[in-house]
């Protein structure tokens, strides 16, 4: 991986905070989060030159600002992950709240035991699923589907399929597992061309859900429990 996939996005919201401190109007922002989003390079480049049709100063103060760093058509495809900005920090900061100014035992001991209660808690969340997949991703599979029976496929005979959705058209090869819109790769869930050319090929989509998403991956992630401790006596 050429960089941690999840750091590089830090820097999305204060890229944003920035940059709009000049841009402000909503158009220009949601531009930058059209390019932001964009899955692969000629799309970004395509919302690049939007931005420019409306103000190139614009696009040229956005492009001081690495794409690699902050846009999904950049993103390596080993973390499934399209997440544009991390909340990590600000989530964890927002969690510890009260505990954070008390004195330094307290305040650690606070910490686990809000981590023992949220294994536990998350666990029997995991456990009440009805699927083998998170419900999140089901949601996401489902929308894909919908797409999927709008599109039209042309296969090649061998490995290739040529799925066209509206105006555009992507590839799909299946020996290797990518789509040309990188959704597949990059987020592990079948895409809306990758759905297509599985169901023409009398195939079950849902077989090639990353295992990440299952209900196995995360009961396994939430298996690892935090242990009870003795009072300060002990």
């Amino acid at each position: 991986m050429e960089k941690d996939t999840l750091s590089s996005q830090t820097s999305k919201r204060h890229i944003e905070a920035n940059w709009c401190k000049r841009w402000k109007s909503g158009e220009m922002k949601k531009l930058l989060w059209w390019c932001a989003w964009s899955i692969y390079e000629e799309d970004f480049q395509d919302q690049l030159k939007n931005m420019g049709d409306m103000d190139e100063d614009a696009m040229r103060d956005l492009l001081h600002y690495p794409p690699q760093s902050w846009c999904r058509a950049y993103f390596d495809t080993v973390c499934k992950n399209m997440a544009a900005n991390n909340n990590f920090t600000e989530s964890f900061n927002v969690w510890i709240l009260d505990a954070r100014y008390k004195p330094i035992v307290k305040m650690l001991e606070d910490i686990r035991v809000k981590g023992i209660t949220l294994l536990r808690e998350h666990e029997v969340q995991v456990k009440s699923w009805t699927r083998d997949f998170s419900p999140q991703s089901m949601k996401l599979y489902a929308n894909y589907l919908k797409i999927a029976h709008t599109c039209l496929l042309h296969f090649n005979g061998d490995a290739g399929y040529e799925i066209r959705e509206g105006e555009d058209k992507h590839t799909v090869r299946m020996e290797v597992k990518q789509c040309s819109c990188r959704q597949w790769q990059l987020s592990g869930i079948p895409c809306p061309h990758t759905i297509k050319a599985l169901i023409y090929k009398r195939n079950d989509p849902l077989e090639q859900m990353h295992w990440w998403y299952s209900k196995d991956a995360a009961l396994k992630a939430y298996s690892h429990k935090l242990q009870p401790v003795k009072g300060e006596k002990f």
